[in-house]
């Protein structure tokens, strides 16, 4: 069915984006700690973070660019709106190599520098990024918003389908291969440096697709809102137990289930007064997400293994990322659907 144009904001994808960066850190507490637990597939709600970007800025931002907002101004207010993010990550993390000695103070400082210009490792050994693990995913988003502005933005509706399709096959080769599809975590190399263009081209193209169906009126039902949410977490706590191999089910959800996850949070809708939460836990993801891993490394560094410490380190990065969304200005809260220089 069809209906009037978009709402004025989608709080209950902010809630969905809050939602999906609570699993990931439930995800990076399983790894630190060497856990098997229900949150051990966690790294694909990174696929539901790209497919919320493309969605939001079909939604918001494709008709503004048609104006003529170039990519190259574009993009850079993209840096301007992604940026605190990276200097908060980076900036815990840089207190933490300081204070474990991981290399020579001139050394840390070129790091840091490096890091906060976005310039990722090039010599194709450890992390895509010298400090924060998931800063990565920030490099690859400005990436593709950039290419949504220059190129995506003038692809037809009706051709963005194929599009996606293009890159799911080239996922489901490179997901085989790999064995996961957790690619895009370490340094390029000349051998895998196209690897996460699939991973992050199916979701995000396949986003606009949806966004534009329905900034154009498409409406279909759905369930309640707070039972959309819950399903999402629900559906990858599940993944884990499904008869498949890691990687059979990894693609599973991220081609199949997380689009639908994500229509059926779309399509619900929140009561008034649950939305300045939503849109709170949206914006409050941004600092959680940089910030939460460092925390927990360095909480098990401190304190080591044991259940109890797990509960500290949860507490610690929950309370620290509290305190730069309030001390930080995250300008342009992730979700909004209203006007384009606060879509994310």
């Amino acid at each position: 069915m069809t209906g009037a144009g978009p709402a004025a904001r989608l709080a209950q994808l902010d809630g969905l984006r809050g939602f999906a960066a609570l699993v990931i850190m439930l995800y990076h507490l399983e790894m630190v700690f060497h856990s098997q637990g229900p949150f051990v597939r966690g790294y694909l709600m990174v696929d539901l973070f790209y497919l919320l970007s493309g969605f939001v800025l079909a939604v918001a931002t494709e008709r503004k660019l048609a104006s003529g907002i170039g990519a190259i101004a574009f993009a850079r207010a993209r840096f301007v709106r992604l940026w605190p993010l990276v200097a908060v990550g980076a900036g815990v993390a840089f207190i933490r190599a300081c204070f474990i000695g991981m290399a020579d103070g001139a050394i840390l400082l070129l790091w840091l520098a490096l890091d906060l210009a976005m310039i990722p490792v090039l010599t194709g050994a450890g992390p895509f990024y010298r400090f924060n693990g998931p800063q990565w995913t920030l490099f690859w988003e400005l990436a593709a918003n950039f290419l949504h502005a220059l190129l995506l933005r003038r692809v037809p509706t009706r051709w963005l389908p194929l599009l996606a399709v293009g890159f799911g096959i080239a996922l489901v080769a490179i997901v085989q291969d790999h064995g996961a599809d957790n690619v895009g975590v370490s340094a390029l190399t000349w051998d895998t440096w196209y690897r996460p263009i699939a991973r992050v081209g199916w979701s995000y193209v396949l986003g606009v697709w949806l966004g534009r169906l329905y900034r154009d009126g498409l409406r279909t039902s759905g369930l309640p809102w707070h039972l959309a949410l819950l399903l999402s977490v629900a559906a990858i706590m599940a993944v884990p137990y499904l008869p498949f191999s890691r990687a059979s089910g990894d693609l599973l959800f991220v081609m199949l289930v997380m689009p639908l996850l994500m229509w059926n949070v779309a399509m619900s809708r929140p009561p008034q007064a649950a939305a300045p939460w939503l849109e709170w836990l949206g914006n409050y993801s941004l600092p959680l997400y940089c910030i939460h891993l460092t925390v927990l490394v360095w909480t098990s560094e401190l304190l080591g293994q044991a259940i109890w410490v797990r509960a500290v380190a949860l507490g610690a990065a929950l309370g620290l990322s509290y305190l730069a969304s309030r001390l930080v200005s995250f300008k342009g809260k992730p979700l909004a659907a209203g006007s384009a220089p606060k879509a994310g």
